[in-house]
């Protein structure tokens, strides 16, 4: 595999985040998530390889073909038609589906549910979205966005982008050859086709079945199940479909940036990226401004003058503001809109002319500074971030008597739409506005106000929403909320500021100063407001408790109303998290918070993709010491961990960053005699005299590693910068954050000199839960000097990297946290045939992947194509050809030692139209090893084109390296 920009572009343009309500008309993400995953058929992947039955494989791509024509662009007229059903909210949801599509520019689709229906309608001249229910049409015209627009042509490409795992397999799913996807279900998918009732079946739960006198096939995943089929009819909706419609013009530009952007980030949702799922932790600081991550939760620092604080917040959180507005404005915003039947940017625009006026002037330059440097200008912003959401959520204060020491705890439980994806951007701010209470807001990247707060002056806030949504002539909630952490001492300065404002909407709140230990619950309206003292009664909380302010709603309110009884007088720290666990806390539930005031300190939990906030680990700040390390004009020594300590449990140990130190290490290389006098001759050329060596952990390079790692060559050449290797470490992590005890790989990566593609596998085994360190070759990364090496020093070098990755597995070996007899290789490319060889040397790998390699170098380097064409011209302008060739590539020849490798542990992955690593050479190499036919896994993929199917190759070693019987 050479280095073709294969992460593809995630859509991380800058955007500012707003928040709204929630709607059942948003389909469940589990349920959406398998919908989405079988439709792109290979995104969820089981970890079985081999190669399928050819007969099985010819029959599926012939029925796959007129689909995979469809999808890949290259049938422009056809009709296709389907039904989807999934269990949401109890009950079972139809959804029938019809698509029509007439040439490059036209196209119809239809959606129907019992709830809500959509037609989008696309002509040359104008795009339309009708929405049957509400009798409502929204009409654009004028050119399309050159990005995003939704003419047919590539439309795949843009609405599935960068940020969602569906990416991988787009490139195979839309190239026009239905034989390669058909080989990776039978292959890689082990999708099996049983003849007697003539299904396929995907794993234990998922089957399809074609229809066999027509292009269509019903399937099954789980509990949804569905229908789709072809032809080639492409009747369109008529002209005058919308008489009687209420109509809503737009431009075509906003109408289909809309949609597109909406859809594109519901991808992103519902099946996430590694890199969304687990966001590498890297700091960062720039004028008025840091981001720390401290146990894995992403904290920044802002301060100044409003201009500086919004310039400072662009900066730091470029892409997390990027997702919130696509989350909020494009896709909820979609489904707000069919939801309501009335266009929701305009919604929001009309909100934001009544609410404008009472926002003050200095958070207005904020928001607008924010804007202009994330590029989504200041109009967006501003009105993005007064949307009023209406929030389901909890809150208390304990205190005195309830309870152990008599401090006042305060927790705060937000309920709100995990669905939509606010938690890729969930960012806890600790902000000293110039002239103000400096304070810490937990919240999302773009939104400048406050729904969970507390400040210096130990006074802590949370929100509640209730009804009263387009009750806007007031000062926003968030707006209000923020103006008392910078404004307001005491408790009674907050309650001051709530009675003489204009309010909007319905809030409830829970107010708390540690300073005096008091408390109180509000309930506010525009007309009236209304304060609840600890202990009182009241008709919707029911019967006081004793120095307790307990605010929720339904059954979660009765919940936490009896765990605070039962409790009362023993409550601590772990007490009041335990509180807000389910059900006080929502599934929807996505932060969190405990304050302690008095002490200035606050627990935060945030939702993940996969689980609300009270089902993951709190991280203890302390707001005090935050503010001490993070906001003084100079922060270069800074400690990583400052104002940190882990709270959860469940958490394993471990450190939030890697420990930067020296470690002393041995080469473990035991080279055992072999009967033949080839190999020998071979090996004698190859090993060295073992010895103690230094290991060192530094700063990183920003390729989103964790540390470099640095030792000496056991084969040096006489160049000081090349003679010491580097490694880039790709840490895995825990839960919370934590760098994990877990096996490694040593990752060899290909010619390409950006490591791209090794870079990529070692990034996508971190995700996986495995240490990855990329070893950088002679002449490579931080080993290269100003001349790039050719010829004959080129393949020296090979011989140096051989012993270099050798040796790296036992520097490797004695870092922390890295399961020693745990150690694997893998190598693509240029990195396969090292590997190969450095792994012969002894058994000490346990488990050798090798990516496009293979054997008869000299062969290769004479006849192969492209990459090793390039190597070829280059040789022989120095004069290598012939038998000098032969006895330099014998050297290093894997054939020759290819035995010595356990061929249970190894595993070799071939492209069958591999051009570079003819299939022919990477025979020679399977055969010398003496692999079984499942672990040489032959796929139909180039050199180059094999990225596809890394998802599946990394899912692979992981589980291997997890297996006790592959490992003994």
């Amino acid at each position: 595999m050479a280095e073709p920009d294969v992460m593809g572009s995630a859509a991380d343009r800058p955007a500012v985040v707003g928040r709204g309500k929630t709607t059942s008309a948003w389909p469940g993400v589990r349920a959406a998530r398998r919908l989405a995953a079988f439709a792109l058929l290979g995104v969820t992947v089981t970890a079985a390889v081999g190669v399928g039955a050819e007969t099985d494989t010819e029959h599926l791509a012939r029925r796959l073909e007129p689909f995979v024509a469809v999808a890949s662009g290259n049938r422009d007229r056809f009709t296709l038609s389907g039904t989807l059903e999934f269990p949401f909210d109890g009950a079972a949801q139809h959804v029938a589906v019809r698509l029509v599509r007439a040439g490059d520019a036209a196209f119809d689709l239809e959606l129907t549910h019992a709830d809500y229906a959509i037609r989008l309608f696309r002509r040359d001249d104008l795009t339309a979205l009708a929405l049957p229910k509400h009798g409502a049409v929204f009409v654009g015209r004028g050119e399309p966005d050159e990005q995003d627009r939704l003419s047919p042509a590539g439309i795949v490409g843009r609405i599935v982008g960068g940020g969602t795992e569906l990416s991988t397999y787009v490139p195979l799913v839309c190239q026009p050859d239905a034989s390669a996807l058909a080989s990776m279900l039978t292959g890689l998918l082990s999708v099996r086709h049983d003849s007697a009732e003539d299904r396929w079946h995907v794993g234990d739960d998922a089957s399809f079945r074609f229809h066999p006198d027509s292009d269509a096939f019903d399937w099954v995943a789980g509990d949804a199940r569905g229908s789709w089929a072809i032809d080639d009819s492409a009747e369109l909706f008529s002209a005058d479909q919308w008489s009687g419609y209420e109509r809503v013009k737009l431009t075509r530009e906003e109408l289909e940036r809309q949609l597109c952007r909406g859809t594109r980030r519901a991808m992103e949702i519902l099946a996430p990226s590694a890199a969304l799922v687990s966001p590498p932790p890297r700091d960062r600081k720039v004028a008025n401004g840091e981001l720390r991550w401290i146990k894995g939760h992403r904290v920044v620092s802002l301060r100044g003058t409003p201009r500086q604080i919004g310039t400072a917040h662009a900066e730091l959180l470029g892409p997390e503001i990027g997702r919130c507005i696509d989350s909020v404005l494009y896709t909820f915003g979609t489904v707000e809109t069919v939801r309501s039947g009335k266009w929701f940017p305009h919604e929001l625009e009309a909100a934001h002319a009544r609410l404008a006026a009472h926002i003050p002037a200095d958070h207005r330059e904020e928001t607008r500074v924010l804007g202009e440097r994330v590029g989504v200008g200041p109009r967006v912003a501003e009105r993005v971030n007064v949307f009023p959401e209406l929030f389901h959520c909890s809150g208390f204060a304990l205190f005195g008597e309830a309870t152990v020491d008599g401090k006042l705890y305060h927790g705060r439980v937000l309920d709100y739409m995990t669905t939509i994806g606010l938690q890729d951007s969930a960012t806890t701010f600790v902000v000293k506005p110039d002239g103000k209470i400096p304070f810490a807001n937990v919240g999302y990247a773009g939104f400048t106000g406050s729904v969970s707060g507390m400040n210096a002056e130990a006074i802590s806030l949370g929100e509640m929403g209730g009804g009263g949504e387009g009750e806007w002539d007031g000062v926003p909630m968030a707006t209000l909320m923020r103006r008392a952490l910078e404004e307001c001492t005491t408790l009674d300065e907050v309650m001051a500021l709530w009675e003489s404002s204009p309010r909007t909407c319905e809030y409830f709140y829970v107010f708390a100063d540690g300073k005096s230990n008091r408390a109180v619950g509000v309930a506010a309206v525009p007309d009236s407001i209304e304060f609840i003292r600890p202990g009182e009664s009241h008709e919707r909380l029911g019967e006081g408790i004793k120095d307790a302010v307990v605010l929720s709603a339904g059954s979660r309110l009765e919940t936490l109303r009896q765990r605070v009884a039962k409790k009362h007088g023993t409550i601590d720290a772990d007490v009041a998290r335990w509180l807000m666990s389910r059900p006080v806390a929502m599934e929807s539930n996505l932060h969190n918070v405990l304050f302690v005031p008095e002490d200035r300190k606050m627990y935060v939990a945030n939702a993940d993709h996969r689980r609300p906030a009270a089902e993951r680990p709190y991280v203890e700040l302390d707001l005090n010491r935050l503010l001490e390390s993070f906001l003084p004009p100079k922060t270069s020594d800074v400690s990583p961990t400052s104002g940190v300590s882990e709270t959860s449990d469940d958490a394993t140990s471990g450190l939030p960053a890697i420990d930067r130190g020296r470690y002393v290490a041995r080469d473990t290389l035991d080279v055992t005699p072999d009967e033949s006098d080839d190999a020998r001759r071979c090996l004698d050329a190859l090993v060295w005299t073992p010895s103690d060596f230094a290991v060192t952990c530094e700063s990183p390079p920003d390729t989103g590693s964790d540390a470099l790692v640095r030792f000496p060559s056991p084969a040096p050449i006489g160049n000081v910068l090349n003679d010491r290797v580097a490694m880039e470490w790709y840490a895995a992590r825990d839960k919370s954050g934590n760098v994990a005890v877990a096996p490694a790989v040593v990752v060899v990566h290909e010619s390409g000199s950006k490591m791209q593609v090794g870079r990529l596998i070692a990034w996508g085994l971190r995700q996986h839960g495995v240490h990855a360190f990329l070893v950088h070759l002679p002449h490579y990364g931080a080993r290269r000097g100003e001349a790039k090496p050719t010829g004959g020093v080129l393949l020296a070098a090979v011989r140096q990297a051989v012993a270099d990755v050798r040796r790296a597995r036992d520097a490797i070996a004695v870092l922390p946290h890295v399961e020693e007899d745990r150690i694997a290789i893998q190598g693509t490319s240029l990195g396969g045939f090292v590997s190969a060889v450095s792994a012969s040397l002894d058994t000490k790998f346990h488990g050798v992947f090798l990516l496009v390699a293979g054997g008869n170098l000299y062969e290769l380097i004479q006849n192969g194509e492209k990459d090793a064409a390039k190597v070829r011209d280059e040789l022989q302008r120095e004069g290598l050809s012939g038998e000098k060739l032969r006895a330099l590539t014998e050297s290093i020849e894997p054939t020759r030692v290819g035995h010595r490798l356990e061929r249970n542990r190894t595993w070799l992955y071939s492209g069958r139209y591999d051009r570079v690593v003819p299939m022919a050479n990477a025979r020679a190499l399977a055969e010398s090893i003496g692999l079984a036919a499942d672990h040489h896994v032959q796929l139909p993929f180039n050199h180059y084109t094999g990225i596809v199917y890394l998802p599946v190759v990394l899912q692979e070693i992981a589980t291997q390296l997890r297996s006790a019987d592959t490992m003994n």
